[in-house]
């Protein structure tokens, strides 16, 4: 931290900088500032409920500062730019530190929803694993139970153990199947919204491209005023602005002709993409526009016969404030015409600036050019050498009498937060807007980037769950036709002391029948089946027609929700269940002891 001494020496050394602003200027600057140490201080003491004026006072006060001016005063001292090279630095770090944080909850998410992933295809596994070997598995329980009861012999344990084997291993794989199927809805609807969310952005991202075309087509014409070469004073040379649009109009005319073909060939062409014809439909349009523009400009200067580039401007100066006063804006609305005029103006009036002043051109690459739409900044030939290019657009701006290997890092950061503040200054309008335009697109890129990573891993699990459903949904029909044989075999070796187990197995036969129903997307055939199974049954005239009506809401070539095919089963596993087998058994029977 500055100590409180040096802050209030740099002050005293200090150039009353803010005296040299308006009134205005001043109260609004020293309003703002009052705001933010306000705030600072409710921050600090939560439970300090004084007026901002009071709290911004003691928040100053532990700085040894007075009142909002003297930190003006202060930050334009070589303390203050420390300070401000120190902040900087800070809050480079904190958000360093913040996206380090956001990177390690998306990873902690990514893990659990893996971990989720890995457990089911486990448990996925282990069923399989149970079917390949489902043979094996009833030998083992038909040898365990024989040894256990010698007395039975090998067909009255094969009609019940390996049947209750494959029951059990039957409910697992419902059980199953009815977590994914929750698993997979609730993926779904996450999607859902993910894309909603998706659509949102992109809506909004293509009013804004659509806006900046419109913006991009006066910058263009703007360009169009800002061809002509501005004198170079020092050699004494200056265009003739009607020569020069002499040699354009051609140009111009051949440019417009092969525009306006294109157009015609595009009107004429139906494209599968057709939002790409669109886009390449309003470049041409905006060609055009241009070029019309343009080409009205150069004959205009035919007929004026301006002498100068200064004169050639101000004339287009005049026509273009006269634009702006007879332009009727839509009220409520972002209208790109509007800003496009207004840009169009203060590129015509720095032209002007610059074509009165000193200040010498130089183009992105920091070399010097005579035409001021190749110009990105406009600068005084002193401070041009002060003016590094870091990157590919990266600049700084060293200070007074240094050489850039002479540099610190702290002096390269203060060099670059100085460039910061004067950019908009030494910037050319047209360049200035279009950093603007460049912003806006990086932030709907970066609002677009944690959304789409979203999709794409809900997509993959939805994928492997899917995958997952049908490789058991398979296998699941596997055992049931396992059971049924063996259910078949079984009755060959039923003994006449034992009541008949048909009605047991058929109600067991039947659940699975409307199982199996609800667990794809059936055809029409295995619904009428399923309708003709339930007529031909032993259930009562009752139960029967309210399974009719279970039946009835089952959709061809339609898969049930969770919810509805949970309700379903249940209410189809309660009808059967109440019809009672004792009306199949033979009671003149008993059972031996």
């Amino acid at each position: 931290m500055i100590p409180r001494r040096s802050v209030i020496d740099a002050i005293d050394r200090d150039t009353p900088v803010l005296n040299k602003l308006s009134p205005t200027a001043q109260k609004n600057i020293s309003d703002r500032m009052e705001q933010w140490f306000a705030d600072t201080e409710k921050y600090i003491y939560p439970n300090n409920t004084g007026t901002n004026s009071h709290l911004a006072t003691q928040f100053l006060a532990s700085f040894g500062l007075k009142n909002a001016s003297e930190v003006f005063h202060f930050l334009k001292t070589v303390g203050g730019k420390a300070t401000l090279t120190m902040i900087a630095r800070e809050i480079m770090k904190e958000e360093s530190r913040i996206e380090s944080i956001r990177e390690r909850n998306a990873e902690e998410m990514l893990k659990q929803q893996r971990h989720l992933v890995f457990l089911l295809m486990g448990i996925i596994a282990e069923r399989q694993e149970l079917a390949k070997n489902v043979d094996q598995l009833i030998r083992l329980e038909i040898d365990k139970h024989l040894v256990k009861h010698p007395e039975y012999n090998i067909e009255t344990v094969s009609e019940r153990v390996p049947i209750q084997i494959l029951e059990d291993m039957i409910a697992h794989y419902v059980e199953t199947i009815k977590v994914l199927d929750e698993k997979l809805d609730e993926l779904e609807y996450q999607l859902k919204q993910v894309e909603e969310e998706l659509a949102i952005i992109e809506e909004e991202e293509r009013r804004m491209e659509v806006y900046h075309e419109e913006l991009r087509t006066h910058i263009d014409i703007l360009d169009t005023y800002l061809q002509l070469p501005i004198p170079d004073r020092s050699q004494g040379l200056q265009e003739n602005p009607t020569v020069f649009s002499e040699q354009r109009i051609p140009v111009l005319e051949e440019d417009l002709e092969r525009y306006k073909k294109q157009e015609e060939l595009y009107k004429n062409t139906v494209s599968d993409n057709i939002q790409t014809q669109e886009v390449e439909k309003r470049r041409l349009s905006r060609h055009i526009r241009v070029t019309e523009h343009e080409l009205n400009l150069h004959k205009d200067q035919l007929k004026l016969r301006t002498r100068t580039p200064e004169e050639f401007i101000r004339k287009a100066l005049e026509k273009t404030r006269a634009q702006i006063q007879d332009y009727q804006p839509i009220p409520g609305q972002l209208d790109p015409e509007l800003e496009g005029l207004k840009l169009r103006e203060k590129g015509l009036v720095h032209a002007l600036g610059v074509m009165s002043s000193n200040s010498i051109l130089l183009n992105e690459k920091l070399e010097r050019v005579f035409i001021l739409s190749q110009a990105r900044f406009s600068i005084k030939p002193e401070d041009a050498k002060r003016l590094i290019q870091r990157g590919e657009r990266s600049y700084a701006l060293i200070p007074k009498g240094k050489e850039p290997n002479d540099l610190t890092e702290d002096e390269w950061v203060q060099a670059e937060l100085e460039f910061e503040q004067v950019k908009k200054s030494i910037q050319t309008p047209r360049f200035n807007k279009l950093d603007k335009i460049e912003e806006k697109k990086q932030r709907f890129s970066q609002r677009k980037a944690e959304p789409e990573h979203l999709k794409e891993l809900l997509q993959t699990q939805q994928l492997e769950l899917q995958g997952a459903k049908k490789e058991m949904g398979e296998t699941l029909r596997q055992i049931r036709a396992r059971k049924t044989l063996l259910l078949h075999q079984s009755t060959r070796y039923s003994h006449t002391s034992t009541p008949k187990p048909e009605t047991i197995q058929s109600k067991s036969q039947m659940v699975e029948q409307f199982e199996s129903l609800i667990l794809k997307a059936p055809k029409k055939e295995e619904i009428e089946k399923i309708r003709d199974m339930v007529d031909h049954s032993s259930i009562s005239p009752e139960n029967k027609g309210e399974l009719n009506k279970l039946i009835e809401q089952v959709a061809p070539e339609k898969v049930m929700g969770s919810q509805q095919r949970l309700r379903f089963f249940k209410e189809v596993k309660h009808l059967i269940s109440e019809t009672s087998p004792s009306s199949h058994v033979d009671s003149t029977v008993q059972k031996k002891d």
